[in-house]
């Protein structure tokens, strides 16, 4: 599947086109609530304050583009970076998520990428993918 499908990066881009929110996080780079059913970045995009970069509040996903600047090779560094020191543990139940069957992280790191991904705030720096 991987190999002929598009992967997904689950802390992707607000612009890309194709752009879904996961989830809304607890104020500025708070945990994760999870939606029910991923929808349009562009429609939640409209609704965010001024200023506050779409990251900080949002849980994104886009398509995981050669060009990304955690990409080396075929291999997501993010991921690597993620699962090499994540505070969750082995036992901790896989959050839920809609990205799974096709999410670059996953695909690469299995069930650690996955308990680790709530982790994930945003990127604070840098031009977005």
């Amino acid at each position: 599947m991987a190999d002929r499908e598009q992967l997904w990066c689950p802390s992707g881009s607000a612009y890309a086109p194709e752009s879904l929110v996961l989830a809304v996080r607890d104020g500025l780079d708070g945990p994760p609530a999870y939606l029910p059913a991923p929808r349009p970045a562009a429609e939640a995009l409209a609704g965010l304050p001024a200023g506050v970069e779409p990251r900080r509040l949002l849980r994104l996903a886009s398509h995981c583009v050669p060009h990304c600047l955690n990409r080396e090779a075929d291999t997501c560094t993010l991921a690597t970076r993620l699962t090499a020191t994540s505070r969750s543990g082995s036992e901790q139940a896989l959050p839920p998520c809609h990205l799974r069957p096709r999410c670059k992280w996953w695909t690469q790191s299995g069930p650690p990428a996955c308990q680790a991904c709530p982790e994930v705030a945003t990127r604070r720096s840098g031009p977005d993918r």
